[in-house]
């Protein structure tokens, strides 16, 4: 009998183990430095590609299901996040700048990308329509470092707010042209046979019962916690428990209804935080959430570091190169000032709003899912273009990240 128990189980424990250590360790230790942890996390997994060459090698293909599951986690606890920082949910100063990123930046950042990728790389229709509508939101995880402050702290920054509202709706309003693409990849290019199927279910029904059921649990989670219960029972209440119910119970509902849970999460953590009285009782919820998402951060970052690091040959084609610093430095920039042109804001904080439209953990999300719902021509080369713009977005913004917050403070 063996006194040493060398079980792969116990082996992936310890990986386990070390990454959550990491995501504990390095947002503290590099706060308000350039480096942002995301950053570390990539080079920590180009590191572990080098060590055992033969171990990282894997097929994103065969892997899905479970980066679908982990992204999707990772995003909506970053919509609750964003969700219980905006002090003034229903207020229209609140939604006065995203609102025009929404209707405006959002739709023509997806017709660009996708003509970008038809044009520039070939991809078939379907394709670049999938590859615009997975590019366009802005990531919630990754912008978390630009958005406003905690619940109790005042924040009188425009950009900080529009960058948090923004990344809150979009991750949701990206799902009718995700579903678009689907159906041209599903039932062909002639709109004809499917639009009025796509106009009514995916864009108005799921929209309208996120926004709904988002409300209506938000509303009712607070009563139940607020006003059912005494005061002194308040403090005894697991913040913990609660920020995961406030997360887990708007999503589920919503998507066994058929509506948009990521939309319902954000929703129902604004309506959930609108309350001043209980300002300091949101930060603890704030907090929670936050650690959790750090963890996966950690984890799906070393892992995208292992990826870049097997893929590098491929991933440094000259046309995705090209195409990704268009969609990075050109698209998102210039649909985000044409969005903004006639607003009150100045010429730097235009720039801000418009080029820290960061992408990551939203887009490897929608890619998976879309993988998941029908076969995609060019599903290789989305895969590898998503990549290089996740890994410029990470490191461009991430890099100037430290220095345009000290200009916001």
């Amino acid at each position: 009998m063996n006194l040493f128990n060398f079980e792969s189980y116990n082996f992936y424990l310890i990986a386990a183990g070390i990454i959550t250590l990491l995501a504990a360790v390095i947002p503290n230790v590099f706060d308000k430095k350039r480096l942002t942890p995301p950053i570390i996390y990539i080079f920590t997994g180009i590191a572990i590609a080098f060590a055992g060459r033969k171990y990282t090698d894997f097929d994103i293909m065969q892997h899905t299901d479970i980066i679908r599951r982990v992204s999707e986690f990772v995003v909506i606890i970053a919509l609750t996040n964003a969700g219980l920082k905006i002090k003034n949910p229903f207020a229209w100063q609140t939604w006065k700048y995203s609102f025009r990123l929404l209707i405006i930046t959002m739709p023509l950042t997806i017709i660009a990308a996708a003509l970008t990728g038809w044009w520039l790389l070939g991809l078939a229709p379907a394709a670049a329509v999938l590859f615009g509508a997975l590019i366009s939101p802005t990531d919630p995880v990754l912008a978390a470092e630009l958005q406003t402050s905690r619940p109790s702290k005042k924040d009188l920054s425009k950009i900080r707010l529009g960058l948090t509202s923004e990344a809150g709706l979009n991750d949701g309003l990206a799902f009718p042209f995700t579903y678009f693409a689907i159906f041209m990849a599903a039932e062909g290019n002639d709109y004809s046979q499917w639009i009025e199927k796509w106009l009514y279910v995916e864009v108005l029904y799921k929209i309208t019962a996120g926004l709904l059921i988002g409300f209506i649990a938000g509303w009712l989670l607070y009563k139940l916690i607020f006003k059912m219960t005494s005061k002194s029972h308040h403090s005894h209440i697991s913040r913990g428990i609660l920020s995961l119910a406030l997360t887990l119970l708007p999503y589920g509902i919503t998507e066994l209804l058929g509506g948009y849970g990521f939309i319902a999460v954000f929703i129902a953590a604004c309506t959930f935080s609108r309350n001043e009285e209980k300002v300091k009782y949101m930060d603890t919820l704030h907090d929670f959430t936050q650690e959790v998402e750090q963890i996966f951060v950690a984890f799906i970052f070393i892992f995208f570091g292992i990826y870049l690091s097997a893929s590098m040959e491929k991933l440094l084609d000259f046309g995705i190169v090209i195409a990704a610093l268009i969609v990075v430095l050109i698209i998102r920039p210039v649909s985000g000032w044409i969005a903004l042109y006639r607003t009150d804001l100045s010429g730097f904080q235009k720039f801000t709003l418009s080029f820290y439209g960061i992408r990551g953990v939203g887009s490897i999300f929608y890619l998976m899912y879309a993988f998941e719902q029908t076969d995609f021509p060019n599903a290789h080369e989305l895969i590898q273009l998503s990549a290089v713009i996740i890994a410029l977005s990470v490191f461009m913004h991430g890099l100037s990240a430290s220095a345009l917050q000290k200009k916001l403070d």
